[in-house]
C-alpha cells in the first residue's frame, strides 16, 4: 500500500496518505504496518515525486517504494537515500524519515524530516510544511535527550553502540525513550559506561576515563644548575631546581626509561631505569659545566720560527696554552723560509697539537751567497797581488797630473 502512498506525493496536496501512516504509528509507535485509506490523486496537481526523478535516481526510488510496500524498511531507507544522493530532491527525505520511523529510529526520522523543511524552503507548500512539523511534534513525544559528560576529551562515545561523537560532546543527544549504555572509548583508557532507564526525558551522565597504563612515581633531583629541563625518553615532563626536585609518573614496562637533565652551559646528564609496578624511581641527577676553552700546542721546524694565532705573536719554536673552543688560524714565519699558515679546529676539553715545518726560500738566500762568493774571490786576488808585488817598483807618474796611475794588475 505504500508505494501508492508515497508515489502519489502531488506537490503539498498528496502527502495525506502517508501522513496517515505517520499519525496512526504516532498513537501506538510499537506498532510497525498499518493499512491506512489510500489518498486518491487530485485534478491539477503536480507530478508526483516519482515522476520527476529520472535515470539512476527513479529506478532506486521504484526499488525503495517496491521494499517498503513489503514492510522491508532497510531497504527502503537506503534505496531512498540513494535516490536522494542521486537527485538531491528535499521532497525524498520525507520518505527517508517514514523508513527511520517504521524501524524504531525516532530521534532519526525527525532529523531527515527537519532536512527537509530547511533544504525545501521556498519549494515546499504551505500544507506540505505544515504536516512535516505536525509529524515532528508527533514523534517528539518518544524521544528524549541525553547530556553526556566525559572526563578526557577526545575519547569516542556510544549510545547503544552507535557512535555520536567524539568528546567533548556539545548538545545533549537525542534517543527514543527507553533504556539505553552509553559508553566512551579512548587508548589508553578502560572503556567507561553508563546506563538510563527511560523513567526521566532529559538525564545526564559522567562518564570517567581511567587509564589502563600502570604507571609509578619518578623523583628527579638535580646537582649543579639552578634549574634543568627533565626528558623521560626524549620527551620533556618537566622542570627541576636545586631545591624542588621533578616529580611525576612514568609508565611500568620490562624496557628502561632514560631520564635526562638539560640546562644552558651544562653538559647533559642522563640515567637510565627500569619501572616496576608499585616501586617509586628516585633518581639524581648531578650537571658539570660545560667547558669554554681548549688546548692548543703548536712546535715548528725549524727553531726560532715566530708563531702567530689569529694574527697575534704568540712566541717562537714552541707555544703551548688554553684557546676558545673553536677554529683559530696558526701563521708560522721564519725569514728565508715560505710563510706557513693553517686552520685548526679546536673542540672544548679537548687538546691539539700542531706541527709546522717550514721550506726554504732559496730565491732569497742567492744574494747573500753571491756576495758571500764576491768578497772571498776578491781578498783572494788581494793576498796574490801583495805577495807577488815587486819591492823596489815605483809608481808611474800620469802625463795628466795630478792623477797617478800605478802597475796594472790582473783582470779578473
Amino acid at each position: 500500500m505504500l508505494d501508492a502512498l508515497t508515489d502519489n506525493r502531488r506537490g503539498g496536496h498528496a502527502r495525506r496518505g502517508i501522513a496517515l501512516v505517520l499519525s496512526l504509528s504516532l498513537v501506538a509507535p510499537t506498532v510497525m504496518v498499518v493499512n491506512p485509506t489510500v489518498a486518491h490523486a487530485q485534478p491539477k496537481r503536480p507530478k508526483s515525486v516519482g515522476d520527476l526523478l529520472t535515470g539512476e535516481a527513479k529506478k532506486q526510488w521504484d526499488t525503495a517504494i517496491a521494499l517498503a510496500s513489503r514492510n522491508q524498511w532497510d531497504g527502503a531507507r537506503a534505496a531512498f537515500l540513494q535516490a536522494y544522493e542521486l537527485s538531491k530532491n528535499p521532497r525524498v527525505l520525507f520518505n527517508v524519515g517514514v523508513a527511520e520511523k517504521n524501524l524504531g529510529h525516532y530521534p532519526q526520522a525527525i532529523d531527515y524530516f527537519k532536512r527537509e523543511l530547511a533544504e525545501g524552503k521556498g519549494q515546499l507548500a504551505p500544507d506540505e510544511e505544515a504536516e512535516i512539523s505536525t509529524a515532528i511534534v508527533g514523534l517528539e513525544k518518544y524521544v528524549m535527550t541525553i547530556a553526556i559528560d566525559v572526563s578526557e576529551p577526545g575519547a569516542k562515545v556510544y549510545v547503544d553502540d552507535i557512535e555520536v561523537g567524539s568528546s567533548p560532546i556539545k548538545h545533549p543527544v537525542t534517543v527514543a525513550i527507553g533504556s539505553h549504555r552509553i559508553r566512551a572509548s579512548k587508548a589508553g583508557s578502560v572503556d567507561a559506561q553508563a546506563y538510563v532507564d527511560g523513567k526521566e526525558r532529559n538525564p545526564a551522565v559522567s562518564l570517567k576515563l581511567e587509564s589502563n597504563v600502570k604507571t609509578t612515581r619518578v623523583n628527579v633531583n638535580v646537582i649543579g644548575p639552578k634549574s634543568a629541563l627533565i626528558k623521560i625518553d626524549g620527551r620533556e615532563v618537566g622542570t627541576a631546581t636545586s631545591s624542588q626536585p621533578y616529580s611525576g609518573v612514568t609508565e611500568v614496562r620490562p624496557d628502561p626509561h632514560e631520564f635526562s637533565a638539560e640546562a644552558p652551559d651544562y653538559v647533559t646528564s642522563r640515567q637510565v631505569a627500569i619501572a616496576r609496578d608499585g616501586e617509586p624511581i628516585n633518581i639524581t641527577l648531578q650537571l658539570s659545566q660545560e667547558q669554554s676553552k681548549g688546548k692548543l700546542l703548536v712546535t715548528t721546524q725549524p727553531a726560532g720560527a715566530t708563531i702567530e694565532i689569529d694574527g697575534k705573536p704568540m712566541g717562537a719554536s714552541k707555544w703551548e696554552g688554553p684557546v676558545d673552543a673553536g677554529t683559530h688560524q696558526i701563521v708560522v714565519k721564519k725569514s728565508g723560509y715560505y710563510q706557513w699558515s693553517y686552520d685548526v679546529e679546536v673542540p672544548r676539553g679537548a687538546e691539539r697539537t700542531v706541527s709546522a715545518s717550514l721550506n726554504e726560500d732559496r730565491n732569497t738566500s742567492f744574494v747573500p751567497w753571491l756576495i758571500g762568493t764576491v768578497l772571498v774571490v776578491g781578498a783572494s786576488a788581494a793576498a796574490i797581488y801583495f805577495v807577488t808585488r815587486p819591492k823596489d817598483e815605483e809608481p808611474v807618474r800620469g802625463t795628466l797630473p795630478p792623477f797617478t796611475v800605478g802597475t796594472p794588475s790582473v783582470r779578473f
